[in-house]
């Protein structure tokens, strides 16, 4: 079957989400807030915390069911919440919560990103599938004017990736099957076993050097550029045809 969809997660492969972004976003929330405590002290702790929520997201209980869905915004304020209590300063969760998830909103795309995607466009399908609140990836898609087949973020679908269904609802909104379609991203849990255990081929980049956890379900291919993508996805494209 020929190559009929491309679908990508966005933070850390298609935007800039790096350490110094959350760094600047958290000395805007110590700023704003007048809080005695320095932004990198502030985000390490909030980190620990935050670190817990991604670890028991997708954890099911005795019966096998997931826990309850929280959005980001809801996962940070409580976050937020533990680590001003940790340090002893008086902030506010729920204003830091919200510059979180609007700071997201405002990242730079790579400079691979643009001229990839429409490369994409002029060829497949093209989709997002990203863990990401509405308030968040919205408004980054439209100050960027990217448009694209299908969106869907994990507010959406109430399921974080890599659980199964939000990569079955991608492929289902999609209308095609796994065997069409191909997933790229930059996490080896979340996007690459995510995508694999659904059966759908799947990209890793890699920008910046991470070893394989080889526990988990491993990627047909690896780069650390957008800018080698077209050639995978014509190859890939070409032996799909044949198939």
């Amino acid at each position: 079957m020929p190559l009929k969809a491309v679908i990508f997660d966005v933070y850390n492969t298609l935007f800039n989400n790096d350490a110094a972004n959350w760094i600047a976003t958290f000395e805007d929330i110590t700023q704003t807030q007048k809080l005695p405590v320095l932004a990198e002290e502030l985000w390490v702790t909030w980190r620990t915390f935050e670190s817990q929520f991604r670890l028991t997201r997708n954890a099911l209980d005795d019966q096998g069911k997931l826990p309850a869905f929280k959005t980001y915004q809801q996962a940070w304020y409580e976050a937020f919440g533990h680590a001003f209590e940790e340090l002893g300063v008086d902030g506010s969760p729920e204003q830091a919560a919200e510059m979180s998830v609007d700071a997201l909103a405002k990242r730079n795309p790579y400079q691979d990103t643009l001229q990839l995607l429409e490369f994409v466009k002029n060829r497949w399908k093209s989709a997002v599938l990203t863990n990401a609140d509405n308030r968040s990836l919205f408004p980054l898609l439209r100050y960027n004017e990217l448009e694209f087949d299908s969106i869907l973020t994990s507010e959406i679908a109430q399921s974080y990736k890599p659980d199964g269904k939000i990569f079955n609802n991608i492929l289902d909104d999609l209308d095609v099957l796994p065997d069409e379609a191909i997933y790229i991203g930059d996490t080896l849990l979340d996007d690459i076993h995510g995508a694999k255990a659904a059966g759908i081929s799947a990209v890793w980049i890699n920008r910046n050097g991470s070893d394989r956890d080889h526990s988990l379900l491993q990627p047909d291919n690896e780069i650390t550029s957008l800018n080698q993508l077209p050639e995978i996805l014509e190859k890939i494209n070409e032996i799909k045809c044949h198939d």
